[in-house]
């Protein structure tokens, strides 16, 4: 065993990263791998507060209860559906061969005066080149500080940021940092050492949660809503290779899906690469309660592919509610007490920099 000890640890190395990825272990104090059990109410503050929680969601707190208004809706379905199909000439009809025929829906009509007043709103806005954006949002945020070396190198030359923004760039463009290379005049060499000491996901996180508080305190956010609404979905994209685990509606061979979650301010606070043959089901929370940005989601929407068929005892400070408020306004939540009522979380609105109000830096790469 002793001439084989270098295996063992890797293997043990492996077997705790997957541990702590499960949840299976934790490492006390820590926000992304603690206890999952943490995240949960107690037995004892659960007794005294799922009356208010219930009476929030609109569901019955009796199991029993549950169960009898999910079988009544299942029947009342299935007359309706029932119903349209002895129609036949709905959208869902049975064809010759008596297999169930779903038809797409069609678009909707978008008036005219809309498409006139597109056309015109985007005249209006003013032609910035993307890597002005950049250096417009570095200006304003410093994300670009987030991308630190791997050495723990400080020091940090004058074209560091230069060189960050095109190889951001050859990634998010898929252009790739030999093309980027050839396109800006930045040596490939110099692109793929940026690259390979700067650029990786904790940088980019970091750089993330920069831009996302800094999203959060802008004058034009709480117009899209409160920010304490979410959703989450998977996007497709092909890969090269073969694999095994890619979905055949989606790609020939090969293929990954990144799980994205974004907030009703148009936020993107958490994207995870997941194998395309996975349920999304199972990384519907890990954004939710794993995210450093602090967001206060209270509603969190997916589609069916994201929907688990057990529902867990809710997480203290996450609630479901019947609606959602309106732009400005404040989602009510179960006081966090044992005396019960109610506390606000604030829609995080705050008043634009008027210093930072100024015109793109019109600079480019050079």
């Amino acid at each position: 065993m002793t001439a084989y000890r270098h295996y063992w640890e890797l293997c043990v190395l492996l077997a705790l990263r997957d541990g702590l990825r499960s949840g299976d272990v934790w490492v006390p104090g820590s926000r992304r791998y603690a206890d999952p059990a943490a995240y949960l109410l107690t037995p004892a503050r659960w007794a005294g507060q799922r009356a208010e929680f219930c009476r929030l969601a609109g569901k019955p707190a009796a199991a029993d209860a549950a169960l009898a208004a999910v079988a009544g809706e299942l029947h009342q379905a299935m007359g309706e559906l029932e119903h349209t199909l002895a129609a036949g000439d709905g959208l869902v009809h049975l064809d010759d061969a008596g297999d169930l025929v779903i038809s797409p829906l069609t678009a909707e009509d978008i008036p005219a005066e809309a498409v006139a007043l597109k056309t015109e709103l985007t005249e209006m806005l003013p032609f910035a080149p993307i890597v002005s954006l950049l250096i417009e949002l570095d200006q304003r945020t410093g994300f670009l500080d987030c991308f630190t070396h791997a050495g723990g190198k400080a020091a940090r030359s004058s074209e560091l940021k230069r060189n960050l923004i095109a190889v951001l760039l050859a990634h998010a463009t898929n252009l790739g940092l030999t093309r980027m290379a050839d396109a800006c005049g930045i040596p490939y060499d110099v692109l793929a050492w940026t690259a390979e000491w700067y650029v990786r996901e904790e940088t980019l996180r970091a750089a993330n949660l920069a831009i996302i508080s800094h999203h959060r305190k802008l004058l034009l956010a709480p117009v899209f809503g409160a920010g304490t609404l979410s959703s989450s979905d998977g996007q497709r994209f092909p890969t090269r290779g073969k694999s095994v685990t890619a979905l055949s509606r989606y790609f020939a061979h090969e293929g990954l899906s990144t799980y994205t979650h974004v907030t009703d301010q148009h936020a993107t606070y958490g994207t995870k690469i997941i194998v395309a043959t996975r349920r999304e089901a199972h990384y519907v929370l890990d954004e939710i309660l794993g995210n450093a940005a602090d967001i206060p989601i209270t509603e969190h929407a997916t589609d069916t592919h994201g929907v688990g068929q057990l529902r867990p005892v809710r997480p203290a400070g996450v609630a479901a509610f019947p609606a959602h408020p309106g732009p400005g306004q404040d989602h009510p939540l179960p006081d966090d007490t044992e005396g019960g009522g109610g506390l606000d979380v604030p829609a995080g609105r705050a008043a634009v920099d008027p210093a930072r109000q100024h015109r793109l830096d019109r600079r480019a790469l050079g």
